[in-house]
């Protein structure tokens, strides 16, 4: 597990008009809050959050957060729980921090790392990762960076289950059943050659030139006979 420091200012004010111009001057709101806590919002000096998120995205950090309200700072712990980003810029535009109390389980969403090369895609496999992360259940000093999973031994037609993750000590998945699959190495999926392709339109546009040509002859052939049918008297 990794501990990271750093420091929020309380922020009173709220409002879009007034969070964009905090923008203009280099700071990044954001809220921290927590089962049966109160939810604060909180403003973090650009600089400071891109440094810390450029480390903090790389696994599962606890956080030591110290918020300062004026004069006074409070600390406490916290994890990452979610970064906003500008569709066009992809500035940091908001930060949530879920925080925590030591020695208390709580639930954590932990990147899942993939380890080795799989056998079978020697063999003409391909791998599949069904999940990059799990949802585990821990003290917030418990809290793995990630989890491995070693594909190395995957051949084609072969998978990785939840059961076959090895946990840290006091650390449990949130999911029960054992039986779900993590990754697989599947055959690729067969592709109808060009030429192929090419010919079954050649076929299907030569059989309806035959169809047409026939239906055409058929035509023309019922107008002669009723050309050469005497007409009746009438």
């Amino acid at each position: 597990m990794a501990m990271m420091e750093l420091t929020a200012d309380r922020r009173r004010d709220t409002g879009k008009e007034i969070n964009r111009k905090r923008r203009a001057e280099g700071r990044v709101p954001g809220v921290i809050y927590g089962k049966g806590l109160e939810t604060r919002s909180i403003e973090f000096q650009r600089k400071t959050l891109e440094k810390f998120l450029a480390t903090a995205r790389r696994g599962t950090v606890i956080v030591k957060m110290t918020v300062q309200d004026g004069a006074d700072g409070k600390e406490s712990y916290a994890v990452l729980k979610e970064v906003q980003t500008h569709p066009l810029t992809d500035r940091i535009t908001h930060v949530d921090f879920y925080e925590v109390a030591l020695g208390r389980k709580f639930r954590v969403e932990v990147p899942l790392r993939v380890k080795g090369k799989a056998v079978g895609i020697e063999m003409g496999g391909v791998l599949d990762v069904v999940t990059r992360s799990l949802e585990v259940e821990c003290t917030p000093d418990q809290v793995p960076e990630f989890l491995e999973l070693d594909v190395s031994s995957l051949g084609v037609g072969q998978s990785l289950h939840l059961a076959d993750i090895r946990f840290p000590e006091g650390v449990v998945p949130t999911e029960k059943d054992l039986r779900i699959t993590l990754a697989a190495v599947n055959t690729p999926k067969a592709e109808v050659a060009p030429a192929a392709v090419e010919e079954a339109a050649a076929e299907g546009a030569e059989g309806a030139s035959v169809a047409e040509a026939a239906g055409k002859e058929g035509k023309e052939g019922k107008e002669e006979k009723a050309e050469k049918e005497p007409k009746k008297k009438e």
